[in-house]
């Protein structure tokens, strides 16, 4: 903006100085394109930012809400739907309370109970009631019953939440007798993963059955306690024709694997692939040992290779999201990535480059830190396998070598025009080097017009922990802004023809159909209101 002769910089700078956006200058499409995973979150700023939103547009801040909670089709960030629903509440209550259906459908029953503790806790109480009296009218008919019972407090000594149990079932007017009893009968009928870990029940434990979430969290367990059946699953489980585990995040898939290999002292990230890491540890668990540790050692290199086979069978069993594009994608390896972020990086890459049906980019992506590696792999190759080979560079953030292989590439080997480059990142870019004041996307679409060639669409999909930088804003044509963690973020945008960062936003929240819950949530509103002044008259 110029103003006198003089610019007013309302820009920012990222951690390495690039120039980058504060806000895509609309509060919706912060929201939109703002994803963190962390445990630790700034409650106050994420509140901040959904009253902005909200402000500017409650239709389409309701609906980011519902996108934000959703774990099948949207990010499923309970996090960031806390501090978005306690927002709510302080600023429009009869609405939450109005949402309050929609939480164990799109999320999970537990995250009803945010609303404890604030104006709407009575509706709480009378929404879990009212699910409650159903669950044992169906449990009577021998009808299938809600997941409630699954996540209700148990009343026991020990455990944390026990006060909240208690005051619960006075609450249903249940003593806690009643209460405990009716919880363990709907939850044998639920059959319930923890109640028979709980009663070391493991023959009871139907293993194609559990859940993706708790798969990853009680596999150990299921290796140590029913080694034999569990094998057998794993097997079983190769042939079924059934998808499973969609409703992982994406980091899921290398976090099992890269702590799989903690487990037995491989430190990945001193060599220049895994597989040349875990060669040496190895050889090292086994030497000069005894027979008696060498027995531990061999159980524990056999455990690794069991969990190898149980992490590549879950992959496989994935939904596919099959696009036809010749759509590059590219993976940060910086150091702002480690955990979460490059986990998502790499598995996110992955599995688009497993399922896009271009000849040129199928089965092939590129990582970038302080340079950009084109990495291909079999096709026949198992997801730990592609993991193990890709040459890890854990530097700084520079994105020009990225744009620079794909004008190199357009020009020297006269390749067909890229139709977009899907970037994952945590948006922490290196400043560009020639135009030290110039936003990288703005640099390079001038450098692509200088040669004649048209900037490909990009996408930038926003893995970061809790860094709100937007490469782009509304303005920049040509764009999108994506976030979060999980594969299914994939399906709103692989069909895209207008790049027009708003456009695409309100194409996903449209198609999710969110927009249509918000549309029956206001018509409740309005019934309510009007009932209410019916009421004084």
């Amino acid at each position: 903006m110029n103003f006198f002769g003089k610019t007013l910089e309302i820009l920012k700078r990222t951690w390495n100085n690039a120039v980058t956006n504060e806000s895509t200058l609309n509060f919706n499409l912060d929201m939109f394109a703002y994803s963190s995973r962390d445990r630790e979150q700034d409650h106050e700023k994420n509140k901040n930012r959904f009253k902005n939103a909200l402000i500017e547009n409650d239709k389409i801040a309701l609906a980011n809400l519902l996108y934000t909670l959703d774990i099948r089709n949207g990010k499923g960030e309970r996090a960031l739907f806390k501090s978005y629903f306690s927002a709510l509440i302080e600023m429009n209550k009869d609405c939450a309370i109005q949402i309050l259906p929609y939480i164990p459908e799109l999320g999970r029953w537990d995250y009803i109970f945010e609303g404890i503790g604030t104006e709407i806790e009575e509706n709480v109480y009378e929404l879990i009631r009212a699910y409650l009296m159903m669950d044992i009218k169906n449990y009577n008919e021998n009808k299938p019953v809600y997941l409630l019972a699954k996540w209700l407090p148990s009343i026991k000594t020990h455990n944390k939440k026990n006060y909240f149990a208690v005051k619960l079932a006075k609450k249903l007017n249940l003593t806690e007798k009643e209460y405990r009893k009716i919880l363990s009968k709907l939850r044998d009928r639920l059959n319930i993963v923890e109640k028979h870990i709980t009663n070391r029940e493991y023959e009871k434990i139907d293993y194609i059955s559990v859940p993706s979430k708790a798969m990853v969290k009680y596999k150990n367990l299921f290796f140590v306690k029913d080694e034999v059946r569990f094998k057998e699953f794993i097997e079983e489980l190769k042939t079924s024709k059934k998808t499973k585990y969609d409703n992982l995040f994406m980091n899921d898939f290398a976090k099992m694997y890269l702590d799989n290999l903690r487990k037995i002292g491989v430190n990945y990230f001193y060599e220049k692939t895994i597989k040349e890491a875990y060669k040496n540890p190895i050889s090292n668990l086994i030497k000069d040992l005894s027979l008696n540790e060498l027995e531990d050692r061999q159980i524990l290199l056999q455990r690794f290779r069991d969990e190898k086979n149980l992490i590549n069978t879950m992959w496989k069993k994935q939904s596919k999201i099959e696009f036809d594009k010749n759509v590059l994608v590219v993976a940060d390896t910086s150091g702002s990535m480690q955990g979460t972020p490059i986990e998502t990086a790499i598995s996110l890459a992955i599995y688009i480059s497993q399922n896009n049906k271009s000849e040129e980019w199928r089965n092939k992506f590129v990582i970038f830190s302080s340079d950009c590696i084109e990495y291909s792999y079999n096709k026949n190759a198992e997801f730990t396998d592609i993991i193990d080979e890709i040459p890890l560079i854990v530097e700084n953030t520079n994105i020009d070598t990225v744009f620079k292989k794909v004008l190199n590439d357009s020009i020297e080997k006269n390749l067909p025009q890229l139709d977009e480059v899907i970037i994952i990142s945590d948006m922490e870019f290196d400043e560009v080097q020639d135009k030290k004041n110039m936003s990288n996307f703005k640099y390079w679409k001038s450098e692509f017009a200088k040669h004649n060639y048209e900037l490909p669409k990009i996408i930038f999909w926003n893995v970061a922990r809790n860094v709100e930088s937007f490469p782009v804003t509304k303005l920049d044509y040509g764009t999108c802004l994506v976030s979060g963690y999980s594969k299914n973020i994939l399906k709103s945008i692989i069909d895209i023809e207008n790049f027009d960062p708003i456009d695409v936003m309100l194409k996903t929240l449209e198609e999710k159909k969110y927009f249509e819950m918000v549309r029956a949530i206001k018509e409740n509103l309005n019934s309510r209101e009007f009932e209410h002044v019916e009421e004084k008259w």
